[in-house]
């Protein structure tokens, strides 16, 4: 398979989490927790065909992407419950903004000049969401996808200290799933409460869906295209997947965004990817956020 096919047909997988997310009936951690479940046994599967070897981690920054990856797992569920499927994706995207502004911290690259620019478009484009009337609900789920793109960028940067390492980023991501069962078994067990389990066989097929193909096999597919395309064309094929997210869940569920928040997305995914065309443009370093893994 061509790697810009590969990396198109990844995000159109990770596209259709939204709509599944809405329509199954469960709350966000037990759906969370099932999907995570069967995501890890696939993703370990996976990697044994691809030739990755898993094993435990040492590196503290292995530690750190799989917790911060967990993290971004749990908090889109709940953001996409709480608020618009458009809120929830494009909220999380703000994760190159955050990017921008801890790589120069903690991994010594320069901060250009002309990346505040980038910063203040993205940041109009943030507050827009939070423009006109909103209920209870979208107020805090708008706050908790802004936490999915802050741990996505932590992620980002995790995998960024080991060079953007295949294996690594396989750990990380098949980790993160087992990291987020056991944290949430952990917490049920402690607080004496129940997972929710699927009581629709189309709900059931809907988790196994989730796992396997919506987590195990568009990653599988964006693992092997990364490894060949550049920061640019993953920047401008990924973007598929904010676009297609809220417009499955329109078609399923009648949803629709505000007029303020696809303004908003517009100022955020334009940056994003004049961002990365310019740095690529200017001086040769591919500097794009490559959007290293599913939600």
């Amino acid at each position: 398979m061509r790697p810009i096919l590969a990396m198109a047909a990844a995000a159109i997988l990770w596209s259709t989490g939204g709509l599944l997310i809405k329509v199954i009936s469960l709350d966000a951690v037990s759906l969370a927790a099932w999907r995570s479940a069967i995501a890890t046994v696939t993703l370990f599967v996976l990697a044994r065909f691809r030739g990755h070897r898993l094993g435990v981690q040492s590196r503290a920054s292995s530690w750190v992407a799989a917790i911060a990856y967990a993290n971004v797992l749990l908090f889109f569920v709940w953001a996409t419950k709480l608020t618009t499927a458009a809120n929830a994706i494009f909220l999380q995207y703000t994760a190159p903004l955050y990017l921008l502004l801890l790589e120069p911290a903690l991994l010594k690259t320069r901060l250009q000049a002309r990346d505040f620019g980038y910063v203040c478009v993205a940041l109009a484009g943030l507050f827009l969401f939070f423009t006109g009337r909103m209920d209870t609900g979208d107020r805090i789920g708008n706050l908790v996808a802004l936490a999915s793109g802050v741990f996505f960028a932590v992620f980002a940067l995790a995998i960024r200290v080991r060079h953007d390492d295949a294996e690594a980023r396989w750990n990380a991501v098949a980790y993160g799933n087992a990291v987020l069962c056991i944290g949430i078994a952990a917490f049920e067990i402690a607080t004496r409460a129940t997972i929710a389990w699927p009581t629709k066989v189309s709900e059931v097929a809907g988790i196994v869906y989730l796992g396997v193909v919506q987590i195990g096999f568009a990653y599988a597919l964006f693992a092997y295209a990364i490894s060949k395309l550049s920061a640019l064309e993953s920047t401008l094929v990924g973007m598929i997947e904010p676009i297609l997210n809220p417009l499955w869940v329109f078609l399923g569920t009648g949803e629709r965004p505000t007029p303020w928040a696809i303004l908003g997305a517009t100022f955020i995914v334009g940056s994003i990817v004049t961002r990365t065309a310019m740095a690529r443009r200017g001086s040769g370093r591919e500097a794009g956020y490559d959007a290293p893994a599913p939600s």
